[in-house]
């Protein structure tokens, strides 16, 4: 209650007390008035006013009581606000989950009497940083965490742009691969929804180490931020995990009518290869299958023309796929997962289940209902990733000569000529594919250019500009329709020079402008091409810019390149 209204109150409360007096006194002499001519009228009168007078002292000091109580009560909600006003840290608290990338290839690459140690090395560090900044950490398995900190140390981890994620990589007890983690953190959800928090703390931390691991990931109701992630892939991939997908899929096949593999727009070696093998794989279990296709010329297309001769049945224009998608259609997606980049969005509604197979760094953007997803950014490629799984299936598969030719072009192409990116598992599925018949002259006939595309490659070449003695920029502003294959091989070609560690290509294709982006490694090529709202692999990415020219194009590289540099130093 406001002062002005006690003030108030107390003078109307004076007022009435002396209205009601001075009219008792009034009738209590008006009673004496009416017993000289009648007194038993006097006395009844006398009584009358008494028993008001007593009624209104009464009622006023239930109305002063009530009126107590009041007060009481309202200083009281004033109180509370102005402590939940002066604590807000009840609201303010965020979740994290923390995991360690690789336990086991970490740990037993270590001799058994060191092991205890880089345990105990990883637990002091992350208890010590813990108590630095106030939070509550707590070891929930052999390589994973959970973190309860203040969200204004939430946000300074952000503003430094999770250098925790640097510093303990600077742990080493011997011989062993860095130590690397994978954070999911969530924010911006109401104190009375803990539900809610550890729902999108977990999401934030599947979608970390689908990207490959070594980065954070903070998400609130309404966002999702991405930090780190500028180490090549270190994302578990077990033989485990291979043998459950395989097993999934072989559950999925059987309950489908029939499956439809898709690819990016653009597609490539990769996808068209992947889809391939697995549309082999949905054959031997007798379901018809068509891989959509998206016809942009380049080399990619010689491999169309191959695949039409051999089974002209098998490839579909985007229009006849709706017509066969349907609830009992089993959509595979290869070599993307972010419906935005597919050939034809509205199939993902169309079909009854939806699985994902792909190398490249999981992005925010998601398909809806996805039954199934293997998602492994340490592939060198989704051929490798389908030549793998192709052996943990519980009936036997074997590839044709086709389907094995054109999975092992896709691993040239990403691996670029088994050079990048490459594992002992990449040699071992190139290796099965050859015992398939995967024909490498048919691959080298693949990979021929015309004269018109190399000539176009040099000139973008000339065109190369070379940015903070790293990165290598160049691009041609000429339509041409054998832009893409010219800009992927020149970003290769940038990359001999000495001291560039990332290329980039721009070209202009309709509607826009595209970048086809390199690295030697050292640089996340994905995480660039992120920013510009596209995507891909640690070494290779890509992205368009809709509605812009060369210049602006080239503008916006630039701006984020510089920031990059800037952030380096």
């Amino acid at each position: 209650m406001k002062a002005g209204d006690c003030v108030e109150s107390s003078l109307y409360k004076n007022y009435k007390r002396k209205f009601f007096v001075g009219l008792g006194i009034l009738l209590a002499l008006t009673c004496l008035a009416l017993a000289r001519y009648n007194m038993l009228l006097g006395i009844f009168g006398f009584i009358v006013t008494l028993t008001g007078m007593y009624a209104f002292s009464y009622m006023d000091r239930q109305e002063e009581a009530a009126r107590e109580r009041e007060i009481k009560e309202e200083a009281l909600s004033l109180v509370s606000a102005e402590a939940l006003e002066e604590s807000p840290a009840a609201a303010a608290i965020s979740l994290a989950f923390l995991q360690v990338d690789d336990y086991d290839e970490v740990f037993h690459s270590l001799p058994d009497e060191q092991r205890p140690l880089l345990v105990a090395a990883v637990d002091k560090f992350l208890r010590e940083w813990a108590a630095a900044v106030g939070a509550y950490l707590h070891k929930t398995g052999r390589d994973s965490y959970t973190l309860l900190l203040p969200l204004q140390e939430l946000e300074a981890l952000e503003q430094k742009e999770f250098s925790l994620l640097d510093e303990v990589r600077k742990i080493n007890v011997g011989d062993h691969p860095p130590v690397t983690l994978s954070i999911g953190a969530a924010r911006g959800v109401d104190a009375g929804n803990p539900a809610r928090l550890g729902q999108l703390a977990r999401q934030a931390l599947n979608l970390a180490i689908e990207r490959g691991g070594d980065q954070a990931v903070v998400k609130s109701p309404e966002h999702t931020w991405f930090y780190g992630g500028r180490t090549e892939a270190v994302g578990k991939r077990s033989q485990v995990r291979a043998r459950v997908t395989a097993a999934e899929l072989d559950r999925l096949l059987k309950m489908a009518k029939n499956v439809v593999l898709m690819g990016h727009v653009g597609m490539d070696f990769d996808a068209l290869g992947a889809a391939l093998g697995l549309a082999e794989i949905a054959r031997h279990y007798g379901k018809p299958a068509k891989i959509v296709v998206d016809r942009q010329g380049g080399a990619v297309e010689r491999l169309f023309s191959l695949v039409a001769g051999h089974n002209p049945e098998l490839l579909c224009e985007k229009e006849e796929a709706v017509e066969i998608t349907s609830p009992q259609t089993l959509m595979i997606l290869v070599d993307v997962h972010r419906p935005q980049m597919v050939i034809s969005p509205k199939l993902l509604s169309r079909a009854g289940s939806i699985v994902v197979i792909d190398h490249h760094r999981r992005g925010e953007e998601f398909p809806e209902h996805v039954k199934l997803s293997y998602i492994v950014p340490a592939a060198s490629s989704t051929c490798e990733l389908v030549g793998e799984l192709a052996h943990y299936f519980p009936e036997e598969i074997h590839f044709s000569s086709l389907a094995a030719t054109a999975m092992l072009a896709g691993l040239v192409v990403d691996t670029k000529r088994f050079t990048f990116g490459t594992s002992s598992r990449t040699f071992r599925v190139a290796a099965w594919l050859r015992e398939a018949g995967a024909a490498p002259a048919v691959i080298r006939e693949l990979f021929t250019d015309t004269l018109e595309v190399m000539l176009y490659r040099a000139r973008i070449l000339q065109s190369v500009e070379i940015v903070g003695g790293k990165y290598a920029v160049a691009g041609n502003d000429e339509p041409f329709a054998g832009a893409q294959v010219a800009a992927s091989r020149a970003a290769d070609n940038l990359l001999e020079i000495a001291g560039v560690t990332a290329s980039f290509v721009l070209y202009p294709v309709e509607g826009g402008m595209r970048i086809s982006a390199r690295s030697t490694g050292a640089v996340n090529v994905h995480r660039v091409m992120e920013k510009l709202g596209g995507g891909g692999h640690f070494t290779v990415a890509a992205a368009f810019l809709p509605d812009v020219g060369m210049e602006e194009a080239r503008g916006r590289l630039l701006n984020i390149l510089n920031a990059e540099l800037e952030e380096g130093r």
